[in-house]
Parts: C-alpha cells; structure tokens; sequence
C-alpha cells in the first residue's frame, strides 16, 4: 500500500516544501524505498530484437545481456517496427545500425565489416582483415565484443587478468566464431563432405515453430519457443566457457614446462613429453611454438593414457583436424602387439593406428623409441 500511494501523493505534496522535522518525517513515509527505486529504475531498461523466426544469433545475445546486471531483469520486445525499436534501451540483431554508444548491435546492413579485433574490408575480403580474425561479427558477436569479458568476469569472478584474455579470445575461437560464420553465411571450407545437423545453430533452428505445426496456441507460442532457444544457448555457453576457463587454461603451464624440457627428452627438441594424461595440449603448443619463434619443430607428444599405455601421438597441421606434420610409418599402421613389434623392431608395442596420427607403448621409455624411429 505504502508503494502505491507513493505513486499517488508525492507529485501534490512536491508542492508544499516541508519546513519542519515533523513534516519530513510525514513525507518521508510516502517516498520510494531504495528498493522500489531500484525497480524502477530496472523496468525504464528494455532489450530488443526482431521478431519472426529466430537463430541461435539474438537467442544467445539476448542471454548474453541477462548476464549483465543493467539488463539482467529488463523486459524483452520481438519486433521488426522501427518506432518500437526506437523506444527500447538497447537492439540487438534488427535495425540496420550498429552504433556501440547508442546501443544499437545490427550486422545486417551494407558496409558492415566489424570483426571481433578489428575489420575485414570489402575490397579485399577476409585477408585484409585488420586483426587476428576474419570473421565478420553477427548480433551474438558484437555483443560478446562489448561485454564479453564484463560478462566472463561475472560469470567466473575469480579469474586472474592474463586467465581473462586468453580465455576471452579462446572462448570466441572454439565457440563464438562459428555462430558468427554460420549467421553471416560463411562456409567451413570452399567444399563440405558431410552435413552437421547437430550444431547449437542447427538445434535453435528446430526450436521455431515447424511449418505443419497443428495450430495449438499454447505450443506454438513465437515468444516462448524464443525463451527455450535463449534457454539452451546459454546452457551451451556456459557449459564451452567454462571447460575453456577451468580445463584448458590450467593446461598452458603444463605444455610450456614439457616444450622447454624437450631437450631432456630427445636432442632433436622434437618430442615432448606430458605426465598428464588427457591434457588438452594442441592450441597451448602451436600459441607457445609461435611465441619462442621456433616454427612448427614438434612432431611429436608422448603421454600416458591411463589405461596401462603411453601414446605417441603425431601434431596436426594448425588449422587441420587430420593432416599430421608428421605420421608414424606406414608399415606400422594398423599392426598391434606382437606384429608391431616385429614389424618397428620395438619390443612391447601397443598398437599403431591404420591413419598413423597414434599409437602405443606399455613403457615411456618405449613410446620415446617410437617417436625417435617415426623421426628417422
């Protein structure tokens, strides 16, 4: 009650200026507590995006800015009217205009060339970006750009500086980029050999009300749908930050303690040796290698599996899932135990895989031999 009539009394009271302690106090009793203000003030915020069928682009932005404490309880408007646009605090994927001080995060319109550390010109295409990436941002992308490293801090508040960026840029390069690729229409590859119908993109697009749908008001609901679409990406954020924040991070000293010890492990500085199994060591090694200036020289990483075995498993080409700087011999591949052993000269080997990207030892010390052979 004491909230409503606030609402009701204080613009005819405002008229009478209190001159005495009583008086205050009286007017006091009607004035909004600092919780109500704070209400208020979240209700004057609202967020928009178009309204129609929806991606996995705005479904994450939109959870994305929830995450911030300014748009965390603010009301959400689907519309493609530029007046209601006009209205709203901040616009997300629709508008035709990208303007970070107005608040205003469109992809959509022509001259659009923002990447998540610079630009990419229209003239010369992907290589003349202006940073390290060369795609071009979508509404998710322009918003994590913004408030994205606000948003980790959030979400993970004990996260060190040095942790912050590399997880930043980490996070954008195995999660983020993809959805800005496949929302501006950027293929994979220049050709494709199978179809992925299990991206996050791919799930957020079955959310939208199917074209032969039976028409029940409640299970086709536009806007609930929508809120089951924010609902997931966020799951999938969440759940990709934080294997990047608390899993791989921790991996980097690891891999830059084995590359520098790699001459105690062979004098060709070529193999390098982890004692953890199952650290995930690939991105870690080609950032290092580039750092210490010293190319692509590992081919090989040995660690042990867990399960009584130590692999030897070839690096990849950095931007290749498949392609080997260097495989394990081809009379090895796809021999096991006993044969393998014959076959290497190596006694006590595990298996070779039939591609050559693996294989393993029951000793250290045997998978070393493997590896020091494949080098010759």
């Amino acid at each position: 009650m004491r909230r409503r009539l606030a609402g009701a009394f204080l613009p005819a009271l405002s008229a009478f200026a209190p001159t005495t302690r009583l008086q205050r106090r009286a007017l006091s009793a009607f004035a909004p507590t600092a919780q109500l203000k704070r209400k208020m003030s979240a209700l004057s915020v609202t967020v928009g995006t178009h309204s129609g069928t929806f991606q996995a682009d705005e479904a994450l932005g939109v959870w994305l800015l929830r995450q911030l404490p300014q748009y965390a309880t603010a009301p959400l408007t689907r519309s493609r009217d530029q007046a209601t646009l006009d209205a709203l605090t901040i616009v997300i994927d629709v508008g035709g205009t990208y303007d970070h001080g107005k608040l205003r995060y469109d992809h959509h319109q022509r001259g659009f060339f923002e990447t998540i550390d610079g630009k990419v010109g229209e003239a010369q295409g992907p290589e003349g970006a202006t940073g390290r990436f060369k795609t071009k941002l979508s509404a998710s992308g322009l918003v994590y750009k913004h408030y994205g490293r606000e948003i980790i801090k959030i979400l993970h508040p004990s996260i060190e500086k040095n942790a912050l960026e590399w997880c930043y840029g980490q996070h954008y390069k195995t999660f983020m980029e993809a959805l800005d690729a496949i929302d501006n229409g950027i293929e994979i590859a220049p050709e494709t050999l199978y179809s992925d119908g299990s991206s996050l993109p791919a799930r957020v697009h079955r959310l939208n009300r199917p074209w032969n749908a039976p028409p029940d008001v409640e299970q086709n609901d536009e806007n609930a749908r929508f809120e089951g679409a924010v609902m997931l990406c966020g799951i999938e954020f969440g759940d990709a930050l934080a294997h990047t924040i608390t899993v791989e991070w921790p991996a980097r000293a690891l891999v830059q303690k084995a590359l520098s010890d790699c001459g105690q492990v062979d004098a060709s500085l070529k193999i390098i040796s982890l004692e953890s199994g199952g650290c995930p060591w690939r991105t870690h090694l080609y950032e290092l290698e580039k750092e210490a200036g010293i190319g692509d020289r590992t081919k090989f990483v040995l660690y042990p599996d867990g399960k009584g075995l130590w692999r030897v498993q070839a690096v990849t080409v950095e931007g290749t899932l498949f392609q080997n700087r260097l495989s394990l011999p081809e009379p090895w591949r796809g021999l096991r135990g006993e044969k393998l052993d014959e076959v290497a000269g190596i006694s006590g080997c595990g298996f070779c895989h039939a591609t050559g990207f693996i294989g393993g030892h029951t000793t250290r010390e045997g998978a070393l031999a493997m590896a020091r052979k494949a080098l010759q």
